[in-house]
């Protein structure tokens, strides 16, 4: 079958191969994945063509059929009761495709969003009979497949066709007054798609919406799997990419998979030993100066001004830091490097003293080892949920490559969380600000191991795409083998 997207131009379409037995409430799921909405408004199956002046002529023969979830019937027979009109009402789940098509064969018509009113024409192209002379046995090994496409989907709540192509021409045109507002707007709807200008509405990956089809529809498949393993690293059922895959609505999940393919952020995990040596070398200083023995603090419980003074020269921070660079509890780098140090593992305090933990002496001689262990604990040794999950977003923005500020990674985390369910104890939706407070620390952590090239925070420009080594680090992050 054909879907095309009504008054669409340049026309968006995309063609199915299709089970006939599959259920109306099931080709749903398949045209959302296929044309890439996010299953966020009703929807229902129409024989009645689209436009009102159609819709009001008299009908001959037999009532026209429209199928729908069946919690929607009961408010669509209200209507019909008070417009008058004959209709037949039908359960999409107790419909199949080929009961559909079976009396005429169409177009029907599938209304997503009864107030943008995205209206989609479907027409059977080709119908094969399981059992005719010739017919593939067995006759499926997907239910539903996508065969050809064309066109982006548009962004949800566009406000129709029109309203999307007005989008289209605002964010095409830089001195539009209306542009920045626009351009941020669609940023938060099309989340975790990034939005990228100039805007490429004809694009459209067919094998990315194919993959969701197949993880969808694949006969005898295991559909427990959020991560299929062709081609992508391995990741545990427990990882932070799986959590967080899981915890997303189904459309929001298959477009973050579709990201995270194409930037190759499910590539498996390689550092080599000189790059781990050099990302990790602020907890080895800080692991080596604690020695065998530990570090003596000062009675308030800080380092001494000599060591804290001693790490700012060696790690190279000391020229792009203000002050005297001696006292921990305002120089905040080595702070910092201690705080995350003692909440990875590595080190802790006892008796006045800051020891290493075993796993800081183990790890202390190990680069590759320390490197993968302070990429896993950024993310599973959070101080709270949310900024455990805050973190699997800025390390989903890493390893696709990136580069933003912290205002910009902070909005894309907030972005994230909301659609996770999370909001302000007052029920307001998280806003960047919010998203930066979660992420702060990590993210300066982050380029105190050079994941954004400079080793000093404060010798980058602010908004430097990730390294290759950098975004290896984020991927281990998020679980990747």
């Amino acid at each position: 079958m054909r879907i095309t997207l009504v008054d669409s131009e340049p026309e968006i379409w995309r063609t199915l191969d299709v089970d006939g037995a599959l259920r109306l409430g099931d080709l749903h799921d398949a045209i959302q994945l296929a044309m890439g909405w996010r299953d966020a408004h009703l929807h229902e199956f129409s024989e009645l063509e689209p436009h009102p002046d159609t819709r009001a002529l008299p009908q001959v023969g037999r009532p026209p059929r429209r199928w729908m979830p069946g919690d929607q019937v009961a408010d669509a027979e209200d209507g019909l009761a008070f417009g008058g009109r004959v209709e037949q009402l039908i359960d999409e789940h107790a419909a199949d495709v080929a009961s559909v098509f079976a009396p005429t064969d169409g177009p029907i018509y599938y209304w997503y969003d009864f107030g943008d009113s995205w209206w989609h024409r479907i027409d059977l192209i080709e119908r094969e009979h399981v059992d005719a002379p010739g017919a593939s046995s067995p006759p499926w090994a997907r239910r539903v497949e996508l065969v050809a496409g064309a066109g982006r989907c548009p962004f949800e709540d566009s406000g129709g066709v029109h309203g999307y192509a007005e989008k289209l021409d605002t964010l095409a045109d830089p001195a539009s007054p209306e542009h920045a507002e626009i351009a941020a707007w669609v940023a938060g709807v099309i989340w975790p798609e990034p939005l990228v200008l100039p805007f490429e509405a004809d694009a459209f990956d067919r094998d990315a919406a194919d993959r969701e089809l197949q993880l969808r529809f694949e006969v005898a498949s295991d559909l427990s799997g959020l991560i299929r393993a062709d081609g992508d690293g391995l990741v545990d059922e427990a990882s932070p990419v799986v959590e967080l895959l899981e915890g997303l609505p189904a459309p929001f999940r298959a477009a973050l998979r579709a990201r995270l393919r194409a930037e190759g952020a499910l590539a498996p995990v390689q550092v080599e030993t000189d790059a781990a040596t050099r990302m990790v070398r602020p907890f080895t200083w800080l692991l080596g100066r604690i020695g065998d023995s530990g570090l003596a603090l000062t009675k308030a419980g800080w380092m001494p001004p000599t060591v804290v003074h001693e790490g700012m020269t060696e790690l190279g921070w000391l020229d792009d830091w203000i002050g005297a660079s001696n006292r921990e509890d305002i120089t905040w780098p080595i702070r910092w490097l201690r705080e995350a140090a003692r909440r990875f593992g590595l080190v802790r305090v006892a008796k006045g003293r800051l020891l290493r933990t075993a796993a800081g002496t183990r790890l202390q001689g190990d680069p590759v080892g320390l490197w993968r262990h302070v990429a896993v604990a950024s993310v599973g040794r959070q101080r709270s949920d949310a900024e455990r999950m805050a973190v699997t977003l800025l390390a989903v923005e890493i390893a696709c490559g990136r580069a933003g500020t912290l205002s910009e990674f902070g909005d894309a985390v907030a972005n994230g969380l909301d659609l996770l369910g999370w909001s302000q104890p007052d029920g307001r939706p998280l806003d960047a600000y919010d998203g930066i407070e979660l992420i702060r620390d990590t993210w300066h952590m982050l380029g105190d191991l050079g994941v954004f090239g400079a080793v000093s925070r404060f010798a980058r420009s602010g908004d430097d795409a990730p390294t290759t080594e950098g975004r290896a680090f984020a991927r281990a992050m998020l679980g990747i083998r």
